[in-house]
């Protein structure tokens, strides 16, 4: 992956790219993470790193049009595993499943079938 942009939130709203000295949407947050850059999001009042709610508000986004890339019985299970005492390894198990996903789409042959799993099997998968 490439250098790590700065995003700085502003109280207005207002996303600024650091590197390009320009202010940005998320569509254009999503084309740099799809390019392969890493983000970081911090609200510029007070310094606090917001990037998981920012990259949560694009798949959400992306969520409304089309197929959904996450089923609601993914995401009820993911609502799930967040409640009561969590499993300190699953962030890193969660994070190995989607990286082999990855692999295995990258690794596969254009036109050929995914072997996704979904909803909570995906879940459990990962643990």
């Amino acid at each position: 992956m490439s250098e790590q942009r700065l995003i700085r939130k502003y109280v207005n709203r207002r996303l600024y790219d650091t590197a390009q000295s320009r202010y940005v949407n998320l569509d254009d947050l999503r084309e740099l993470i799809v390019k392969g850059s890493s983000v970081k999001v911090v609200e510029q009042a007070t310094g606090t790193d917001i990037t998981t709610p920012v990259l949560l508000q694009i798949i959400a986004e992306g969520q409304r049009g089309g197929t959904p890339l996450l089923s609601a019985e993914f995401l009820a299970g993911m609502i799930r595993l967040g409640v009561g005492e969590r499993d300190p390894e699953l962030p890193g198990r969660l994070d190995r499943a989607l990286k082999g996903a990855m692999a295995s789409t990258a690794a596969r042959p254009a036109g050929s079938s995914p072997g996704v799993q979904h909803g909570t099997a995906a879940i459990a998968a990962a643990g």
